[in-house]
């Protein structure tokens, strides 16, 4: 079973400031958190300009223990607190996804 976190970022009060943050102190820090065993894709979302939403970060992990797993340790709450930061245009929105087994 595979199993994705996906973060979801509004669009931040400065574009610019998010991305230097972002790529500068942000996703070095979840490479260093997350095992090298998973990955953690990133995509910048290009349209429609009034899209909700401004990046998307997905974090892949084999079952659904090992998620919850990195969820509670303090790691997981490191991580989580770190995009909290980093999100000056509103809350993040997580999602827990589940590979389809078809």
């Amino acid at each position: 079973m595979s199993i994705k976190l996906v973060v979801l970022y509004p669009t931040p009060t400065d574009p610019a400031a998010f991305e230097r943050a972002y790529h500068a102190e942000h996703m070095p820090l979840m490479r260093r958190l997350i095992t090298p065993d998973e990955r953690t894709p990133t995509f910048k979302i290009v349209g429609p300009q009034s899209a909700p939403f401004y990046r998307m970060a997905e974090v892949h992990f084999e079952t659904l223990e090992a998620l919850t797993a990195f969820a509670t340790s303090a790691e997981g709450k490191h991580a989580r607190a770190s995009a909290q930061r980093l999100s000056t245009g509103g809350e993040t929105v997580v999602l827990v996804c589940q590979a389809d087994a078809r």
